[in-house]
């Protein structure tokens, strides 16, 4: 076990941290997403902490790493990115892989809570608070196989 310095600033404290097949992510106080590890599926190969460049700027509240995909709960979106085979990037059946982190459009405006993902599956949990919310909600389609 070490103490987990952010690159460049050695101030910065871990407000979530998470890890996933081969690995790791963390987002600091300012809510900015980081990764390290060795993972042969998405490309990551450092052993020390750097910032996901594609996501700066967005206040990250909850990262869902799983294997092969990886999602993000950040401001009123959700962000996807990695490999999929049924659709699990929310971006439709038909996307199969993103390298780069892309908004998931089908629940744009809803403020997700927590995310999860795992080896075929994309989890998350939204807000439900406003008739805004509910009414997108209600407009998602419901899979129940």
């Amino acid at each position: 076990m070490r103490v987990l310095h952010f690159r460049g600033d050695k101030n910065s404290l871990v407000k979530i941290a998470k890890c996933s097949y081969g690995g790791c992510f963390a987002v600091n106080h300012l809510g900015n997403l980081f990764c390290w590890g060795q993972n042969q599926i998405n490309r990551l190969e450092c052993p020390y902490p750097i910032p996901v460049d594609d996501l700066y700027g967005w206040n990250v509240r909850d990262i869902g790493p799983g294997k092969n995909h990886h999602v993000v709960a950040a401001d009123f979106s959700s962000i996807s990115f990695g490999k999929a085979t049924n659709g699990e990037l929310g971006m439709g059946p038909s996307v199969k892989s993103s390298s780069r982190p892309d908004k998931m459009l089908r629940v744009d405006g809803l403020k997700i809570l927590q995310c999860a993902a795992g080896t075929a599956h994309t989890i998350l949990l939204a807000a439900d608070d406003d008739d805004k919310a509910k009414d997108l909600l209600k407009k998602l389609e419901v899979n129940d196989d």
